[in-house]
């Protein structure tokens, strides 16, 4: 990746919008894009060249990424700089998070719950039940993803005559 061609830049300045639409970081975004796109490790300096940001914001914004389990650390063996990549298990990842986020907030509803004075309230219950059907939904949709990318055996192939190779 020497340059970004225009089609490519759209695609990162597009996933840097969405991200902080998000509550993100556009930085943080455009570094996600970027790693997509180059699918080899790239440096914390090439980063910051490509995307023409500061070393310093590269840098900040990798690690919260890699905190999210968005990249993570690659090495190069011979070079000594920092080289991340986009994790190899990044969408179950963005599940556990998701599944993380509602468990906490179905253990704080249920602590308001056993409070006798708020134990009857149906904007508690209704929350605690819906991360709880959440979460289900989510382990099921984990399961699926799992099966459906999961390494298959290779197909026999015919050859010509018929026979199996």
């Amino acid at each position: 990746m020497v340059e970004l061609e225009a089609a490519e830049r759209r695609f990162i300045e597009s996933v840097g919008l969405y991200f902080e639409r998000r509550g993100g970081t556009r930085i943080g975004g455009r570094i996600y894009a970027l790693l997509m796109l180059a699918g080899k490790p790239l440096s914390n300096k090439r980063i910051a060249m490509l995307l023409n940001v500061s070393a310093a914001s590269v840098s900040t914004n990798l690690r919260a990424c890699t905190d999210m389990g968005l990249v993570e650390p690659a090495s190069v063996p011979g070079d000594r700089q920092h080289y991340y990549v986009i994790h190899s298990q990044g969408w179950e990842s963005k599940l556990r998070v998701a599944e993380e986020s509602l468990s906490a907030f179905a253990r704080l509803c249920s602590e308001a719950l056993a409070v006798p004075r708020l134990a009857g309230n149906r904007n508690l219950r209704e929350a605690s039940a819906f991360c709880d059907f959440y979460k289900a939904e989510l382990t099921g949709i984990a399961e699926r993803w799992r099966a459906a990318n999961a390494p298959r055996p290779p197909r026999p192939v015919k050859t010509s005559k018929g026979r199996t190779a």
